[in-house]
């Protein structure tokens, strides 16, 4: 499944340690960090990749074209589509929706984030799906009220009123280009525009990854993976 990547962020919060990079190229015991992204989805069967870029876009192609010709993504198929201005994620996926080729339902990745594995769960899931993980303390990322008997996203709590262990949105889904064929050419979220939505009609599911999940967007989480990528 076509798998578009949200990779056109500043980084403001990570800039202490980008040394002038943008995010999804941060150095990670040398490699870049949307290196090790891609070795990982491709392990995982992912072969159409769709970048979404606005800050540094050109770096980020650069290192792409790269690895297109002699690295990991040599058998892979990659399109850019690249914002005129910050649209945010629900922009950024119109934008790409609107001029490139993307399937009628495409999975969905922040360049942000380390997810190990537990793919085939949410490519098999039925409609719109979020993948979610478990963490000891919510606080900085909002938490996630599910149904366990149909499988549907209750609610979201806001970063400000969670706190504690909990669920929290792991930057994976699945969706339909259904949301993105109207776009109106503004910036909007999808996680405050779009998911909202879709829990009120009762039309967004989740899945439970119990993998690896590391947010490297703060210094300390940065940090964090850097030493545990040594492990893999």
């Amino acid at each position: 499944m076509q798998l578009v990547i949200l990779a056109g962020g500043f980084g403001t919060r990570l800039k202490s340690v980008l040394n002038g990079l943008p995010k999804p190229l941060a150095d990670i015991n040398g490699q870049p960090f949307l290196k090790l992204l891609f070795q990982n989805w491709v392990k995982n069967g992912f072969d159409d990749f769709v970048l979404c870029l606005h800050y540094e876009a050109s770096k980020i192609i650069e290192f792409v074209n790269q690895e297109q010709k002699n690295g990991v993504l040599k058998k892979c198929k990659v399109q850019f589509s690249i914002e005129p201005y910050p649209m945010g994620t629900g922009g950024a996926i119109s934008n790409a929706v609107k001029y490139l080729e993307i399937e009628n339902e495409f999975l969905i990745s922040n360049a942000d984030t380390w997810l190990e594995h537990d793919y085939k769960q949410i490519i098999n899931s039925s409609g719109n799906t979020i993948s979610i993980t478990e963490v000891e303390n919510t606080d900085r990322f909002g938490r996630i009220i599910i149904n366990d008997q149909n499988k549907n996203i209750d609610f979201f709590i806001e970063k400000s009123s969670s706190n504690g262990p909990g669920y929290i949105n792991a930057g994976f889904y699945k969706l339909s280009k259904t949301y993105f064929n109207n776009w109106d050419g503004n910036a909007f979220s999808i996680e405050t525009g779009l998911f909202p939505i879709l829990v009120s009609e009762k039309k967004l599911k989740f899945v439970v990854s119990k993998g690896d999940f590391i947010d490297i967007g703060i210094p300390e989480e940065y940090n964090k993976f850097c030493k545990r990528f040594k492990v893999y």
